[in-house]
């Protein structure tokens, strides 16, 4: 009977043969729970034409089941002791089904990637201590890249999937669902990572927004994202106080910032975690025509 590399058994054993350290500044967790692999794999529908982007491959817990079922995957991974593991196992299968990329995720083109390879999905249990940052930064380069499907921490999911009002409604909920819708597919008990982390993880599946009709000569994306930051700098304090004081550009616009919320349905006392996207889509237009 085939032992996949996501039993635990199996999983052990490779980490003793190559003498390999879990390092929690990578944010490597293993997971251990084969079921949830497949499921995974299942909830991201993936065929034959797939080429498929996988951050964080590790030893080839998910690659393994993933490989079989679509056209490439491509792997990116950055420690060397998992990366000597990895080709071992995967010897027959590198340079044609398996492309192997070693990098530090947070430093590669994803517009160059997806470009080259035709990659078209993400599938990949996402280091922890990247995660956040990572989707934004796929989302914002790799326009071909239509569908993530992504374990992640249960802290993230929550920022991603927050509504107007919650207490993890921030400016990355507002960043990141302005590039894509997110959809909770599953949790994964934290029992099923090795080493085990302190908090579960959440399956996340995000489809790409088309924004073109935005995008217009004065709506620039980084510009955008820099006012709604301003807009949460200081969560305390009235929307209005809080984007005046942290960005020089808005700083001189008190008055016009106040007629435009009363425009909205908003007073000027409101704080930013009381507006949707749209308002503040609607906000940073108004501000820079």
């Amino acid at each position: 009977m085939h032992s996949y590399i996501s039993s635990p058994g199996k999983t052990v054993q490779i980490l003793s043969r190559y003498g390999i350290r879990l390092k929690k500044s990578l944010g490597q967790n293993f997971l251990i729970d084969t079921n949830s692999a497949k499921k995974i794999i299942s909830y991201a529908g993936v065929n034959a034409d797939d080429v498929i982007l996988e951050v964080g491959s590790g030893i080839g817990s998910l690659t393994e089941i993933l490989f079989p079922n679509v056209k490439r995957v491509v792997c990116v991974e950055i420690d060397n002791h998992l990366i000597e593991a990895f080709k071992d196992i995967f010897s027959e299968n590198l340079g044609e089904k398996i492309q192997l990329i070693k990098a530090d995720a947070l430093k590669l083109n994803y517009a160059d990637i997806a470009g080259k390879y035709k990659i078209n999905k993400v599938v990949s249990n996402l280091p922890y201590n990247i995660a956040a940052p990572l989707i934004l930064k796929i989302l914002i380069e790799a326009e071909d890249i239509k569908k993530l499907f992504i374990t992640i921490q249960k802290d993230i999911a929550e920022r991603l999937l927050a509504s107007v009002g919650d207490k993890n409604y921030s400016s990355y909920t507002i960043k990141s669902n302005f590039l894509a819708d997110f959809n909770f597919c599953f949790q994964i008990s934290r029992n099923c990572f090795l080493p085990k982390p302190f908090v579960g993880s959440v399956v996340v599946e995000a489809s790409r927004k088309d924004n073109r009709v935005l995008m217009d000569e004065d709506f620039k994306t980084g510009d955008f994202f820099d006012f709604v930051n301003s807009c949460f700098l200081h969560r305390r304090k009235k929307l209005i106080n809080s984007l005046s004081q942290s960005n020089t550009r808005y700083c001189d616009k008190l008055e016009l910032i106040i007629k435009l919320l009363s425009e909205i349905g908003k007073n000027r006392d409101v704080r930013a975690e009381e507006l949707y996207l749209k308002d503040y889509i609607s906000l940073y237009k108004k501000l820079n025509t």
